[in-house]
């Protein structure tokens, strides 16, 4: 299975997991709770997460958190020679596309914020099916270059009414790489 395959299932199976199984009036510990710090040795980088947050270990090689209707997952990869982070972003957001329910892509942009990253802003939008009710979901996908020439991948999703861009960007901003 390729890398952008094996991503695209990711972010359907935590779609399934969080934005069509659980969406509810209200999102408990959200992505503006405080950050802890969750740190992976043999990756060698941490990253906070806000602290009512859950591990979902059922993901090998990607880490995934979650609470109430947020979640977020990070992966490390390489680029394939002569990609560059532009192109595989737009390849990315056209893979979401096919398999993503109801995605519309909001941009693929510079970040204002975190030095040579790209964030993919993203929209999924359908019915529960626990629940039957429409959802909304608001998503930023950020690719962010490490000085180890890793590529950090992090998806944060979360329902749009409760869209918090800094703290999507809080948690973005605090991932270190360790040597």
């Amino acid at each position: 299975m390729t890398m952008m395959k094996r991503r695209v299932l990711v972010v359907v199976f935590s779609a399934i997991a969080s934005v069509f199984g659980v969406y509810a009036d209200g999102g408990e510990g959200g992505v503006e709770a405080a950050l802890v710090t969750y740190s992976d040795a043999s990756q060698k980088f941490s990253i906070g997460h806000p602290g009512p947050w859950s591990r979902d270990t059922a993901f090998k090689g990607v880490v995934k958190f979650s609470g109430g209707d947020d979640s977020m997952t990070l992966e490390l990869i390489r680029l394939e020679a002569g990609i560059s982070m532009t192109a595989y972003a737009s390849n990315d957001a056209k893979t979401l596309a096919s398999s993503v329910p109801g995605f519309r892509s909001l941009g693929i942009a510079a970040s204002q914020d975190i030095r040579s990253a790209i964030i993919l802003g993203f929209e999924a939008s359908g019915s529960s099916q626990v629940t039957g009710k429409s959802y909304t979901a608001h998503d930023e996908r950020y690719y962010i270059p490490e000085p180890d020439g890793r590529v950090a991948v992090l998806t944060l999703m979360g329902p749009a009414r409760n869209y918090d861009r800094e703290g999507f960007r809080d948690i973005a901003l605090s991932l270190r790489i360790k040597k």
